[in-house]
């Protein structure tokens, strides 16, 4: 049996996926040796790289976009920017992030490097008497391979899928959506728009599937969309990941299961509590979290004792008792990842530090510049940035109405000790954690935890206790459940 798994790319043209379920559920069967194939139904020109920076080369690739625009191509090969046709007497200005493009003194085009890592060229921007005119969006295999032409006030008119030899596969009108192409598969050369051509093209895909196979696909509002205009023979298993049913919770769109799947997987009780109402009776559910943990060998504490706080919004609050604590404690360091803006908290560090004294009891400047030190601010982290945070930490503090599943599922495997306001399978009171319910208990936990004063073999072999039951082969135990109750459900003609 080979697994097919649709993710929900779509936001990752010019960036790379992180914290999202299909890659940690691609990483998780192939390190089972389990056959795994990706239908890209989105438009990802930077597809390799995506690939790459998650680790599943390994895995099939079947896109949709590929079979549309005719490419076979499957290696890495950016574009040089001499590898492009470019006007005589050209000249190129290089910037930190671009290549400004002028003809005969006049802009001619701006050639964009990638936002991830700054090394490959991704889009080049036209114009024409200092008006953007044409978008060509260059894909990672070493070919231009959409167009989109522009109107006088900037918006998009047109846009045309091509070939790698420059001929146009498909042409979506951006005004009414009409799309045209000619394909070899289908006779039909007009759709109402490109999800109706996408579908299409992935019936066309899955219809050749064998019926024994199985479909995993990320739920969204596209999955829907496909599962009920396909119709697959094939079992299919909706992937649930809390960012991004919250989202279309929020805009209070429907997340229920059509009649043709199988089963549901959610990555969190607490996000099955939250959406169970949605499904009917009838409908098969499983909690699988998409990280596993890793059993890590024994470390030595960290010299410094820092706190990794996770606070997309800053309690007020909590921050008080934290800047308390600051004073109190001056080798403490305090890690706030948060997307706030935190100026006016900057100014209470800097009013704090006033009082910071230096080891003779004195207020220097020394003594002010170090106390603001120990506050640092981190915009949103990504995994590896998070893992090496977690690594060198004493504490988790994640007092969100829904702790972040990847920061537990770290602290476990790093036998860091986490304070929520929420329980969750990953803390278990007064063993490696505390849940607390008013932020005036936070004071007394953090210094009981920070100085010591807990019992760090407790936190250690509890750690290991629940991180025992999320590493890869448990996982892998859970799925193969899931996949033994939907054969059984078939086979009852349920």
């Amino acid at each position: 049996m080979t697994l097919h798994i649709i993710p929900d790319w779509h936001a990752y043209q010019r960036r790379l996926p992180e914290f999202n379920d299909t890659v940690h559920q691609v990483q998780l069967f192939l390190s089972q040796g389990q056959a795994v194939a990706l239908v890209v139904v989105d438009y990802l020109p930077n597809l390799r790289q995506i690939l790459f920076h998650g680790q599943i080369e390994s895995a099939q690739i079947w896109s949709a976009y590929d079979v549309l625009q005719r490419v076979q191509l499957k290696y890495d090969s950016p574009i040089a920017l001499m590898d492009i046709d470019w006007p005589d007497a050209a000249e190129f200005i290089e910037m930190s992030d671009r290549v400004v493009v002028r003809v005969a003194k006049k802009h001619y085009a701006t050639v964009w490097l990638d936002q991830v890592t700054h090394a490959r060229y991704d889009r080049i921007d036209l114009f024409e008497a200092g008006e953007r005119v044409q978008e060509l969006i260059l894909d990672d295999r070493g070919f231009i391979s959409c167009a989109t032409t522009l109107d006088n006030h900037g918006q998009a008119m047109r846009r045309d899928y091509l070939t790698p030899s420059g001929a146009v596969a498909v042409q979506e009108d951006c005004l009414t959506g009409a799309v045209t192409t000619q394909q070899s598969w289908t006779p039909q050369t007009t759709f109402k728009n490109m999800a109706e051509l996408i579908a299409e093209v992935v019936a066309y895909h899955v219809h050749d599937l064998p019926d024994e196979d199985t479909l995993i696909i990320a739920q969204s509002q596209t999955a829907i969309f496909l599962v009920n205009k396909v119709a697959p023979k094939q079992a299919i298993i909706l992937s649930y990941q809390t960012q991004r049913t919250v989202p279309q919770l929020e805009q209070e769109l429907l997340l229920q299961i059509s009649g043709t799947v199988d089963f549901a997987v959610v990555d969190t009780q607490q996000q099955f509590e939250t959406i169970n109402s949605q499904f009917d009776d009838q409908t098969a559910v499983a909690v699988i979290p998409p990280y596993a943990t890793t059993a890590l060998p024994v470390q030595t504490p960290a010299p410094i004792t820092t706190v990794y706080w996770y606070a997309p919004e800053i309690d007020n609050e909590v921050f008080d008792a934290m800047r308390a604590l600051m004073l109190a404690y001056p080798k403490w360091l305090l890690l706030i990842e948060t997307t706030q803006d935190h100026r006016a908290f900057d100014d209470l560090i800097l009013l704090d530090s006033q009082q910071a004294v230096n080891v003779h009891g004195l207020v220097d400047e020394h003594s002010q510049k170090a106390h603001q030190a120990r506050y640092q601010f981190l915009s949103q982290q990504d995994e590896a940035s998070r893992l090496r945070y977690l690594s060198n930490a004493r504490l988790l503090m994640d007092l969100t109405p829904a702790p972040e599943q990847f920061l537990q599922t770290a602290a476990i495997s790093h036998d860091v000790p986490q304070i929520n306001r929420i329980e969750t399978p990953y803390v278990k009171p007064n063993q490696n954690g505390q849940i607390i319910h008013k932020s005036d208990q936070l004071q007394e936990i953090l210094v009981s935890y920070l100085t010591g004063r807990y019992n760090q073999q407790a936190v250690r072999e509890t750690s290991q206790a629940i991180g025992a039951n999320y590493q890869d082969d448990m996982l892998w135990i859970k799925w193969q459940q899931v996949f033994n109750q939907i054969k059984q459900r078939k086979a009852s003609g349920k």
